[in-house]
């Protein structure tokens, strides 16, 4: 099992492309680069010490490989969970994409919450498939559980914190004392295992 919950970002619009790595290390995600060609996210899959279990990928990106078929070739080469980002919705686009089997495709404008939900979706998919399992229950107080349901949810640290009237530095103490107590590396797992609880 990964220590980091690692995600690759494949954008060739620089200003998303930071605005997305900054959410996720927000969120407690490591981040393995940010790619603007299928030449770049190869590289920097080959190269990472962290291999990206997940890559957030824009299907129109600069070159002649395009997203779907580095897709499929991240898959292929290193088993990485796809999450399509594109402005484009037409049924031949959909059709090619799916055939790529991303978990999600998410369609520009996106929200915070819809990627955060697609990459924790990645994330589970990811985890059932390296069949992680516990052996014991989650040591989680009533207000631990809240917050892990509310990340579930797809909600960022800043979000939790307001709808909980608490600071975001007591949302991210809460999210650190979870993974110390429980020996978890990191959240997507942890909120993973108190899925499979339910």
């Amino acid at each position: 099992m990964k220590k980091n919950a690692c995600v690759l970002i494949v954008e060739d619009e620089l200003i998303t492309a930071e605005s997305i790595a900054e959410l996720l290390a927000q969120e407690g995600y490591k981040i393995a680069g940010t790619a603007k060609d299928a030449a770049k996210a190869l590289d920097i899959c080959a190269l990472a010490e962290d291999t990206p279990q997940v890559v957030i990928c824009d299907i129109n990106i600069k070159g002649e490989i395009k997203g779907i078929s580095l897709a499929r070739q991240l898959k292929e080469l290193f088993g990485c969970e796809i999450i399509f980002l594109t402005a484009y919705s037409d049924t031949k686009t959909l059709k090619e994409a799916f055939e790529a089997e991303p978990v999600m495709y998410v369609v520009k404008p996106y929200s915070d919450t819809q990627l955060l939900v697609a990459v924790q979706m990645a994330f589970h998919k990811v985890f059932k498939k390296e069949n992680i399992d516990r052996g014991s229950k989650l040591v989680l107080t009533e207000r631990e559980r809240e917050i892990a349901q509310l990340v579930a949810d797809g909600l960022a640290s800043k979000q939790i914190a307001q709808k909980l009237h608490i600071s975001v530095e007591t949302v991210k103490t809460h999210r650190k004392r979870m993974l110390q107590k429980n020996s978890i590396y990191n959240f997507p797992q942890l909120v993973y295992l108190m899925t499979q609880e339910a």
